[in-house]
């Protein structure tokens, strides 16, 4: 079976094809829950978040440009949606619950404690930093497509990355997290 490329599904679901609209849905599906899921730090909304940028994306495919990747102009509407979702209901109860769970925890050093200790640095960032560190690590993006989904230089990308580096680095060092300082 021929594997056929985003723009061709995007033409054929323009065109009516809810099947072509199912194979987006099964080739995004995971990075795009995964992305949520590291941003808001809850399954659940993770799920919900991610549902919805699927709906958004369907009900804005007749204004996709042909031009640019649809990969790209996909990963920005996710995010956009993300970023929103966290404007309106993000809550420091959720961090609060990470940050005692950590106070509570032996010194040990081991991976779990090193990934509440990670997520519960990543959730203090600003969420445009955020997002460009998960965008970067988990979802594995190149500074091209960062460029690309972001709207900014790629010069840009790497400032803000350095940055948001620099700053997930001092807040890992003051939770305990590892390191030389």
């Amino acid at each position: 079976m021929i594997r056929k490329d985003d723009n061709e599904l995007v033409f054929e679901v323009i065109n009516g094809s809810v099947s072509s609209f199912e194979v987006l849905i099964e080739r995004y599906q995971k990075t795009i829950f995964t992305m949520v899921l590291r941003m808001v730090g809850d399954v659940e909304n993770a799920k919900d978040i991610t549902q919805d940028i699927f709906v958004k994306t369907y009900e804005k495919l007749r204004t996709f440009n042909f031009k640019h990747r649809f990969f790209s102009w996909f990963y920005r509407i996710a995010l956009n949606e993300t970023l929103s979702w966290l404007k309106r209901y993000h809550s420091t109860e959720r961090l609060q619950e990470v940050q005692y769970a950590i106070a509570d925890e032996t010194t040990q050093e081991d991976p779990e404690r090193m990934n509440t200790l990670l997520h519960s640095g990543l959730m203090e960032l600003p969420e445009d930093y955020r997002s460009l560190l998960i965008l970067k690590y988990y979802s594995q993006l190149s500074y091209e497509e960062l460029s690309e989904i972001s709207g900014v230089s790629l010069k840009k990308v790497k400032s803000r990355l350095f940055i948001a580096r620099e700053q997930l680095r001092k807040v890992l060092l003051q939770k305990g997290f590892p390191g030389d300082e």
